[in-house]
């Protein structure tokens, strides 16, 4: 499954909608969603650690997750020792999240902000955004608007690494992911479709997804559906360029250190690591 594929388990922007036995309620259970995407990400944190290592001026000890969703990268850099911050736009998220570091035990910094607008009280020696977050950014203005915060965020020296999902082309079919994971009592069964009605003017298309939730005996449905925009990677380079705030450094197609995006072929996605000027 990819990265896109893991995509709603973050919130960066609260247009979740969902139904159970009626339609149109607000979707308020992050549970379900980090149930669904209690996937292994040992490689993504991995990677992140080795970039970190790598490329930072300055040793990496605080880190910000944007769209921090219910914390699948959160959660794991708080283990391996890192200080962690969390931001997104879900009130519901950023309350599931609080929850998770109490009954764990991490004292993380937790923020309910837009990933376009925001400012941290202190900064952070670096900032990642993962699970194509960014997607939620429907324009340039608005990539620009969340360069320039995620910059005021950073200390010079310090990186800021997202993914981002590409497709190979304009005429790439609509995709469809379908799987079940299990926790206990709770069966979520979980259903993802993305490139849906690709407009090529504004890269904006609709990504829909499906929970079939069953728990202690009892069945819920649940649907969401969003709008999401596809960048190129040398759209992407301008943009940065654009906004000031960071250099490019490198970028990739999957999260292992020889997998260059120069190389790839038919990529699904870009990993892309900056550096704070």
């Amino acid at each position: 499954m990819t990265a896109k594929a893991g995509l709603p388990d973050r919130r960066g922007r609260s247009t979740a909608e969902a139904a159970s036995s009626t339609r149109g309620k607000e979707y308020s259970a992050p549970r379900y969603y980090e149930v669904a995407f209690d996937l292994n990400r040992k490689a993504e944190v991995d990677f992140l650690e080795h970039c970190f290592k790598r490329y930072s001026r300055h040793r990496v000890r605080r880190v910000l997750d944007i769209a921090c969703g219910t914390g699948p990268h959160l959660f794991r850099l708080a283990r391996r020792g890192y200080r962690m911050v969390g931001l997104d736009l879900s009130r519901d998220n950023i309350a599931y999240l609080r929850d998770r570091a109490a009954a764990l035990g991490f004292p993380v910094s937790l923020h309910v902000a837009d990933m376009s607008r925001f400012a941290l009280p202190e900064p952070v020696d670096a900032a990642i955004c993962m699970q194509d977050s960014q997607g939620h950014l429907l324009t340039n203005e608005q990539i620009l608007s969340h360069l320039g915060a995620v910059a005021r965020a950073v200390r010079a020296g310090g990186l800021y690494i997202f993914d981002r999902f590409i497709p190979s082309s304009w005429t790439d079919p609509a995709r469809r992911w379908s799987w079940t994971r299990r926790r206990g009592t709770l069966t979520v069964r979980a259903t993802f479709a993305a490139l849906e009605a690709v407009n090529p003017v504004t890269q904006v298309f609709r990504e829909d997804m499906d929970f079939e939730v069953v728990e202690n005996g009892a069945m819920r449905r649940y649907h969401q559906q969003h709008l999401s925009r596809m960048v190129f990677p040398q759209e992407l380079k301008a943009l940065v360029a654009l906004a000031g705030g960071f250099e490019f450094v490198q970028w990739f197609y999957g999260f292992k250190p020889h997998q260059v995006l120069d190389r790839a072929k038919h990529p699904l996605m870009m990993i892309v690591v900056l550096r704070r000027r």
